[in-house]
C-alpha cells in the first residue's frame, strides 16, 4: 500500500484540469482577500498592524499554490 503522501501526489497529478484550476483560483482569491483585509485593518494611530495572522495566512496560501503547481508539473 502506498503512503498517503504518494496517494495525494497521484491524486493531484491525475486531477482534471478544471478542478485543478478551480482549486488554484479559490486559493488565489483567499490570498487576495487575506492580504486586502490585512492592509484594511491598519490602525494609523498606533503605527502597527492589528491582524498579522492574515498576512501569515496569505504567505502560507502562496506556498500551497506553489506546491500545487510544482506537483502538477
Amino acid at each position: 500500500m502506498k503512503s498517503y503522501y504518494y496517494q495525494f501526489i497521484n491524486f493531484i497529478q491525475e486531477m482534471p484540469i478544471g478542478w485543478y484550476l478551480t482549486i488554484w483560483f479559490v486559493l488565489f482569491l483567499a490570498i487576495m482577500s487575506a492580504t486586502m483585509r490585512f492592509f484594511k485593518v491598519y490602525n494609523g494611530t498606533q503605527k502597527n498592524f492589528e491582524k498579522v495572522s492574515l498576512i501569515i495566512l496569505a504567505i502560507l496560501l502562496v506556498a500551497i499554490l506553489i506546491f500545487y503547481t510544482y506537483i502538477r508539473k
